[in-house]
């Protein structure tokens, strides 16, 4: 019997989010078969509305995988709950589509688990597809961590910035407890990930990792980041074609992660610094003799700011919106 086979009691749960990644998808898979003899598993895609025939060509390519087809881009929180809800393995992956499996890394990741109960939660060192060590695990966001990371602050004082850059770097050649992962693979007990809630379907994408992180240690459980396990992270392969909507995305999801997270005078501190960023950004695009790829509309400079003061619609009608103002 296959280590991918289903039938019977299972180790883990696989949970893959797919939206216009087919190429990628097909060898995120390719490597998941073929990294481990030893792992009992299922793996669960979450199609969001893939337009480049996706669906077919996995039903196709790998018939043991299951696919749930969301007629919409839900976002990647709710599409891994989806995975999450129809899950049976003891412990469930999220594992991004341009992702790349190494042999034995699932093996490594379930056995930490497995043998020490404390942990909530592991990931691996990821690699670029250049053969470099990608910085995925941190400290919880801070105003220190923010104000230090600005680009302002980096112009300013660039020496100082990359001083301080350094004392909070984490490093990731050494198995350690951190405090968050990334979500590009990062295993969790099943049972721990529904007592908190699966992720705030709150996050469209990005922080929702860092949230259910802080979820998890709230409960008295360790994050860990295991050294011994490896993946290859293709860093931006699956939105490359989309930077200015992923741009507000991300910041529509840092305004609720400061808003969930700290309190009423940090925030007040990160919503004036942000605004005074996003503000920044807009003059900036203004005064160019040639608009950026990466400059968004006026409008949605303006709706983030709108955001941070007086709140909005959710980012899934702010993303339609700019679909819809290009063209």
């Amino acid at each position: 019997m296959t280590s991918h086979d289903t039938v019977g009691p299972l180790d883990l749960t696989i949970a893959i989010v797919s939206y216009n990644t087919k190429a990628l998808l097909l060898d995120c898979l390719r490597s998941v078969l073929e990294s481990t003899d030893m792992v009992r598993f299922e793996i669960i895609v979450v199609d969001n509305d893939s337009k480049d025939a996706t669906v077919p060509a996995v039903q196709v390519t790998y018939p043991m995988v299951r696919i749930i087809v969301n007629q919409e881009n839900r976002g990647f929180s709710k599409a891994v709950n989806q995975a999450l809800a129809v899950s049976r393995g003891r412990y469930f992956l999220m594992l991004n589509s341009d992702t790349r499996v190494q042999p034995q890394a699932l093996d490594r990741m379930l056995a930490c688990l497995d043998q020490e109960p404390t942990i909530g939660a592991v990931g691996c060192k990821q690699w670029t597809e250049d053969g470099c060590l990608y910085q995925s695990c941190f400290p919880f966001p801070s105003v220190q961590e923010h104000l230090t990371c600005a680009a302002v602050f980096r112009r300013c004082a660039p020496t100082l910035q990359n001083a301080l850059a350094a004392k909070q770097a984490i490093d990731c050649s050494q198995s350690q407890d951190v405090d968050w992962i990334n979500g590009a693979c990062l295993m969790v007990c099943r049972e721990l990930m529904k007592a908190c809630g699966g992720l705030d379907e709150g996050y469209f994408m990005y922080f929702e990792d860092v949230d259910l992180c802080r979820a998890i240690r709230h409960r008295g459980y360790r994050i860990r980041h295991l050294a011994e396990a490896d993946i290859v992270h293709l860093l931006g392969r699956s939105g490359e074609h989309d930077r200015p909507r992923l741009t507000i995305v991300w910041e529509f999801s840092r305004i609720r992660y400061v808003e969930k997270h700290f309190s009423w005078c940090t925030r007040w501190v990160m919503k004036s610094w942000i605004a005074a960023g996003v503000m920044a950004r807009l003059f900036k695009a203004i005064g160019r003799s040639r608009p950026s790829p990466i400059d968004l509309s006026v409008d949605t400079y303006l709706s983030i700011v709108h955001r941070l003061w007086i709140g909005g619609q959710p980012i899934q009608s702010e993303l339609a919106w700019t679909r819809q103002s290009k063209g």
